[in-house]
């Protein structure tokens, strides 16, 4: 027998599903999404993201595999056990996030306590066209990433919520990369901005507002 623990660790395992991607999504290892990838403007995050990407230890772990990979690629060294400290656990702590996620103030929370530096808005806080320009800027430009929370079920996936990096833009397609930490269920993934955009507008119920992003970069130095 497994015993309680025993169970609850494993419950809590990821499990291998190999899930179908809904109509409109593209996987970037398919040949239009790695087309897409060659021909996309906004690729400045992708290497140096895909270099420090981690897959979440846990099924609740999406936004700590996403906190480690930003932070591995600030160069600030961290793993999904030692993200966890005295300065984080004042934010959410390893037991909460285990067994309840994070939401997008937690996330925040999470990685400034950490040392980074973080812009946070709510999904209903930009429009569509704000967005785009946030993630052009963004993906076009080194040294910063963008984290989002977003309803899964927007997109086609199954009712949950999630967070993940975004690797990169495409313009002519309009469509942006989710570099997909649950790599149980499904691969990194071309989107297209409306819908997720759309899925940043969702509730999450812990705390009563819409979803939305984390603009990471490294703190600046005192002086």
């Amino acid at each position: 027998p497994l015993g309680f623990a025993g169970y609850v660790s494993y419950r809590l395992q990821p499990q291998q599903q190999d899930l179908e991607l809904p109509d409109g999504l593209l996987a970037v290892d398919a040949t239009a999404g790695k087309a897409l990838l060659v021909a996309a403007e906004c690729t400045a995050d992708y290497r140096t993201l895909s270099e420090a990407w981690e897959a979440q230890e846990l099924v609740s772990y999406c936004g700590v595999a996403s906190g480690v990979t930003v932070l591995n690629a600030l160069g600030e060294p961290a793993t999904q056990f030692s993200f966890f400290n005295d300065d984080t656990d004042a934010v959410r702590s390893r037991l909460q996030v285990t067994f309840g996620g994070m939401s997008l103030p937690d996330l925040a929370g999470l990685l400034r306590a950490r040392g980074a530096e973080t812009a946070m808005l709510h999904g209903d806080q930009v429009s569509v066209e704000e967005f785009r320009q946030l993630v052009a800027a963004n993906l076009c430009r080194e040294g910063d990433y963008l984290l989002v929370n977003y309803q899964r079920e927007v997109l086609g996936q199954g009712r949950v919520g999630h967070i993940s990096p975004l690797g990169a833009y495409d313009s002519a397609t309009d469509r942006v990369l989710i570099m997909d930490t649950a790599d149980y269920k499904y691969p990194f993934t071309w989107v297209p901005l409306t819908r997720l955009h759309a899925a940043m507008q969702e509730q999450d119920a812990a705390t009563g507002r819409a979803r939305g992003l984390v603009e990471v970069r490294a703190a600046t130095p005192a002086g």
